[in-house]
């Protein structure tokens, strides 16, 4: 501001109103050079101090426009109000911008609606875009200019030379990255990334991959992979990339979600996704053409080749199977190996036809053999599979058996074969068993003689081993070669000697041939000897066949004494209904200090009820076995397939002593439970816990001695809990709820009905089963009463009566219709109603009259009765809700009938027709009369007619007896009240005679509460009768000691 004869400094500007975003400050700078200048804010400062550039603005704000006015004056006059505006520049350049969509290989300008300046300070500066990061799929060029840009200027922008120009690759994203720059200013803005959507033209034809072609097995199916069928696209994903095929020759092509349904067409997805298989049917050689489009383009006509292999099992081992006579062989691969040429399921052998000596047993189940029909590879090459041998009444040196076998694998064709098996003594795999027929030895008293006779040694199987035509020229010859140590060898009454140490079969069968024990200490003896055929009566030869060398032991034992002792500690056999289990040492075991096991007998003196004995080897029946039987486990119980328990009686001998009977109890397990359960069991609104009883659920096995059940719960409830003892549980038993200490609940209140899955166990069967769970509803229900038809019956607590579920909870109940009845539906009645249907409403709507059932006219019905019935839910704060049914009947109205509820509307020409007529002719009061004025007819069935008639007689009496009661009362209390006022006696309580400081002891009035306890009575606004006015006091008379107004 200038002025002339006025110097700068005299001229004053003084801040007003000071700047909102900023501050005005004056810089200083202290006489020290070397200090830095200072800051400090004022009010005022002069012309002077703005031509040396002192006054300076200091922004808070990054940007905006501010403002702040002063005051001008040089001592005489001022210039008032002058306003200063302020813009203040952001410190980095604001550039604003905006992505764009472009198509494949096009161009799209650069121009300010993509990069804008939105700063006016900086869009007319100098402003240069330098390129960070340039586009991965296209170029930024000026037009008419091939070469890419680093950088560009802003008017280059604003005149729309700048292009970017995309190379038509098959993307459908790009962006690039720039930065603005004002070198002026030393200024430039954040990073701005523009992002490019590329709309993608389908211009590229589908190009086939793979087309390898598919095999598998006969009649099986198999995937169509991608690695088999490929095409791709460059410009369309593998959804829309379709596949168009003709009929296989040789099967179908579907999806693995519907296998049954053949399919035309499919998708590279679906390919890529593993959902495409092909079915074989037909020929092993097929075919299918197809051709692939885009939607814009077609491939050529391809064909897939379909070749199908033959899936074969093969025996890959045939060999035979030696035995050992009496013995267990294993089936090894050695002998029996089979192979197929694919990957299929695992090879099961069946025995179709089984080994007549013999019989095929498994060791891979429970780990005792058993007698099995099949059997597969896994098995066999486990080692569990054996062929055992059962030994036959008369002698033989060697037998051929076989078994035929029944090879699968599916899908391949089923395979015969046949394992020939030979039993014989010359088997090397005997394992220091006898080659004798019999070689069991001799058991003898010390000091005594015993016969050998041909059931302790017999070698008549050698006899066997030659031609039947030739055995009765021949003779078993025996040769002793090491005589007994302890004892000597006795044939026909002579000692044998080393002279002449033979003897024949003969003499052992004519029990010649006997041991004497010299009795010498020691238990054990025993004489080797050789055994061959002979010439018969030609002397002894020269060995020219078999010759068996072995040794025949014997047991020397004292004398007989003790006698045999059972030890066994468990004397109940389990065995499994219908089943069989061996006798072990577990339950018949003894101890004889004299005698062997082979020597100790049991004798059955009665035996099983249930079952039979039998031996495993023999498969007979028996009554009498040795230790040593069952030691081996050659005694075997067979259950006759019956529930009742049983016992055998037996007896011990070891041929001069003999025990007590014994008792060796029965029990068998059941094999399976017979399971009753009720089909749902019902929790009451309100309960806290429902017992569940045997009528609901109960687990038996059908014997008189029930075994212990458990419930295992494998499906855990949603919404209820199974508890024992109130408390939750996974498991309980059958005891448990014959005690009573099982039950339900629902611990969520969310939900009518609920399942929990149950499985019940008993110690050998067990059967599963789904128990459902209900609420029921806690509501008061008529028994089917009658409605007439064409009416309006209201809804009250005699239909509906929720009030003990309200007690309970303490809120108001709701109903919810979810199923309505035939003809009748539910609406509002009442002030302000219009009879409005109505699904849902609560227990105080019925108990306040304001809910109904509308029952419409049923023509076709005519005199006859109609079942109907209406569906709900009943829900309550705090209990689950229950579903529940109302079942009622209608009729054709008649006027002089009772039914089971009050009636708001009837026909309006009810009384000139009869039932059967047809009253609601008239379709504006849809199937109705007017309304019933009179008083409401009701009854509560039809059935019971006279006691609906007498509780209406009550209805209409016990009103008028309490009106006349209370007008009694009234008058006998209007009596009183005249009586004591003639007598002018007052309820008003005495003052002490001597008041203290001139105010009485006691209250002499009683406060009285205007509510309800004083009747009102409106009282019109007329004027007053003048004559009465007179009588009426119009001033407060002057109050006495001790009174007071009232």
């Amino acid at each position: 501001v200038e002025q002339p004869d006025i110097l700068p400094s005299e001229m004053v500007f003084t801040i007003r109103d000071p700047p909102l975003r900023g501050h005005v400050v004056m810089s200083s700078h202290p006489t020290d050079s070397t200090a830095t200048p200072t800051l400090d804010y004022v009010d005022s400062f002069s012309q002077e101090d703005i031509n040396q550039n002192r006054v300076v603005y200091v922004s808070m704000a990054q940007e905006g426009r501010d403002t702040f006015t002063v005051d001008v004056s040089n001592g005489f006059t001022s210039l008032e109000d002058l306003q200063i505006e302020v813009d203040i520049v952001p410190r980095q350049i604001p550039v604003k911008a905006m992505n764009f969509t472009i198509s494949e290989g096009g161009s799209v300008a650069i121009n300010s609606d993509i990069l804008n300046i939105t700063h006016p300070f900086y869009s007319y500066s100098n402003v240069d875009f330098t390129m960070q990061q340039p586009p991965s799929h296209g170029n930024i060029q000026l037009i008419d200019d091939g070469d890419d840009l680093r950088s560009f200027t802003w008017d280059e922008v604003k005149q729309g030379l700048v292009y970017y120009l995309h190379d038509s690759s098959e993307t459908t994203n790009d962006s690039f990255t720039l930065m603005a720059f004002v070198s002026e200013l030393s200024r430039s803005s954040q990073p701005i990334t523009v992002s490019i959507t590329v709309l993608p033209i389908n211009d590229e034809p589908p190009i086939m991959m793979r087309n390898t072609g598919l095999e598998l097995l006969v009649g099986e199916e198999a995937e169509i992979t991608a690695n088999m069928l490929t095409t791709e696209d460059q410009d369309t994903p593998p959804e829309e990339l379709i596949y168009s095929i003709e009929v296989p020759s040789n099967g179908i092509v579907a999806l693995k979600a519907s296998p049954d349904e053949s399919i035309h067409s499919f998708t590279q997805a679906n390919l890529n996704n593993g959902e495409v298989i092909f079915i074989h049917k037909g020929s092993q050689s097929g075919e299918f053409g197809f051709t692939v489009t885009d939607g814009e383009h077609t491939s050529p006509l391809y064909s897939f080749i379909v070749t199908a292999r033959e899936l074969k099992i093969s025996v890959e081992t045939e060999g035979e199977l030696i035995v050992y006579p009496g013995t267990r062989q294993a089936i090894t691969s050695e002998v029996l190996k089979a192979v197929i040429n694919e990957d299929g399921d695992e090879i099961t052998y069946r025995v179709v036809e089984r080994p007549h000596l013999g019989r095929v047993v498994s060791t891979a189940r429970r780990n005792r053999s058993e007698e099995v029909s099949s059997f597969t590879q896994s098995e066999l090459e486990s080692g569990f599979v054996f062929y055992e041998h059962k030994m036959p009444t008369q002698p033989f040196w060697e037998v051929q058996d076989s078994m035929k076998l029944l090879l699968s694998s599916h899908p391949a064709p089923e395979l015969e074969h046949t394992v020939p098996i030979t039993v014989s003594y010359n088997a090397g795999t005997h394992s220091g068993a006898s080659q004798l027929w019999r070689n069991a030895g001799l058991s003898v008293v010390r000091g005594q003689q015993e016969v050998i006779d041909s059931s302790k040694l017999d070698a008549s199987n050698l006899l066997a081993s030659v031609p039947e035509s030739e055995r009765d020229a021949l003779e078993i010859v025996y040769e002793v070669k090491k005589f007994p140590t302890h004892g000597t060898l006795v044939l026909g009454g002579r000692d044998l000697t080393q002279e002449a140490p033979f003897f024949l079969q003969e003499d052992v069968e004519k029990k010649d041939l006997e041991y004497l024990h010299k009795g010498m200490d020691g238990t054990s003896d025993d004489f080797s000897f050789s055994v061959r055929l002979n010439p018969r009566r030609q002397g002894m030869q020269a060995p020219s066949g078999i010759t068996i060398e072995e040794t025949f032991n014997i047991t020397a034992k004292h004398e007989d004494l003790s006698p045999p002792e059972l030890v066994t500690l468990d004397q109940l056999l389990e065995v499994l209904q219908g089943s069989s289990t061996a006798l072990t040492k577990k339950y018949l075991n003894t101890i004889d200090e004299d005698n062997t096991p082979n020597e100790v007998f049991f004798v059955v003196v009665k035996g099983p009820t249930n079952g039979r004995l039998v031996n495993t080897d023999s498969g007979k029946e028996i009554s009498r076995f040795t230790q040593e039987d069952v030691n081996v486990g050659r005694v075997k119980f067979i259950s006759d397939d019956s529930l009742a328990d049983g016992f055998m009686e037996f007896k011990v001998s070891d041929g001069t002593h003999s025990t007590e009977t014994h008792t060796l109890h029965i029990g068998i397990l059941a094999r399976t439970l017979i399971l009753a359960r009720a089909e749902e069991i019902q929790v009451r609104q309100g309960d806290d816990e429902t017992p569940i009883t045997e009528l609901m659920l109960k687990a038996t096995t059908g014997r008189q001695s029930e075994e212990e059940v458990l419930y295992k719960i494998t499906n855990i409830p949603k919404y209820a809990a199974v508890m024992v003892d109130r408390q939750p549980t996974s498991a309980f038993t059958q005891k448990q709820i014959k005690e009573g200490r099982v039950s339900v609940r629902f611990i969520k209140s969310t939900s009518p009905r609920d399942s929990v899955a149950l499985l019940a166990r008993s110690r050998a069967a067990n059967v599963s089963t789904v128990l459902n769970i209900t609420t029921k509803p806690l509501v008061k229900l008529p028994n089917n009463p009658v409605l007439p038809r064409a009416t309006t019956v209201l809804v009250d607590t005699n239909i509906l009566d929720a009030s003990a579920l309200a007690n309970k909870t303490r809120a108001t109940p709701s109903f919810t219709i979810t199923q309505q009845p035939r003809g009748t539906r539910f609406v509002r009645v009442g002030a302000g109603a219009d009879g409005q249907q109505v699904s849902t409403f609560t227990q105080r709507d019925i108990e306040e009259g304001r809910v109904a059932l509308e029952i419409l006219n049923d023509t076709r019905a005519g005199d006859q009765i109609r079942d109907n019935k209406v569906q709900f839910l009943l829900s309550a704060h705090g209990v689950p809700p229950a579903e529940g049914t109302l079942a009622f009947r209608t009729s054709p109205y008649n006027a002089s009938a009772a039914y089971g509820g009050i009636l708001l509307k009837v026909p309006s020409d009810s009384s000139k027709k009869t039932p059967g007529e047809d009253s609601s002719s008239d379709p504006k009061h849809r199937g109705y009369g007017t309304d019933a004025l009179k008083p409401p007819t009701r009854s509560p069935d039809s059935r019971k007619p006279l006691v609906s008639r007498r509780n209406n007689l009550w209805s209409i009496l016990i009103p008028i007896l309490v009106i006349l009661l209370l007008l009694l009362l009234a008058g006998m209390l209007a009596y009183y009240l005249v009586r004591r006022n003639k007598t002018g006696k007052h309820d008003v309580q005495n003052v002490s005679a001597k008041p203290k400081n001139g105010e009485p002891n006691q209250e002499t009035f009683r406060k009285t509460d205007a509510a309800n306890t004083i009747p009102m009575s409106n009282v019109d606004s007329k004027e007053p009768d003048p004559e009465l006015l007179q009588h009426c006091r119009t001033t407060g008379p002057a109050l006495k000691k001790n009174q007071y107004w009232v």
